[in-house]
């Protein structure tokens, strides 16, 4: 599985990633994760290889602009922001929507969720 996680965030990255990793492990199963930190290096890495997930941790509108450039993939998105843009992630038919901070259980319960569709 391949996923890319886009947060301009370092360390909050990191511990999505971490999050991300513990949750396959525990499946058995190998993922392959890209970090960027904004929508040009996000395209860039698209162009070069697609993704299966994708992970938005952007805060508000560029959080919002990258999922709106993604509407028209059949990816799953999930997407977590500082603000409240759950309306806006039904209408981009976003998998998983939730608010910062993000957790374990938040990750786990959206890739279980990515998993039964």
């Amino acid at each position: 599985m391949e996923m890319i996680i886009c947060d301009y965030h370092e360390r909050e990255c990191f511990q999505i990633e971490e999050f991300v990793f513990h949750y396959y492990q525990k499946k058995g199963c190998d993922i392959q994760i890209r970090c960027c930190k904004d929508w040009l290096e996000f395209s860039r890495q698209l162009r070069q290889k697609e993704a299966d997930v994708v992970i938005v941790a952007q805060n508000g509108i560029e959080g919002l602009d990258i999922v709106t450039g993604l509407k028209s993939s059949s990816r799953n998105i999930i997407w977590f922001s500082d603000l409240d843009f759950g309306v806006q992630a039904y209408r981009q038919c976003v998998s998983y929507f939730n608010l910062k901070p993000i957790t374990q259980e938040k990750i786990s319960y959206a890739l279980d969720g990515i998993e039964t569709n």
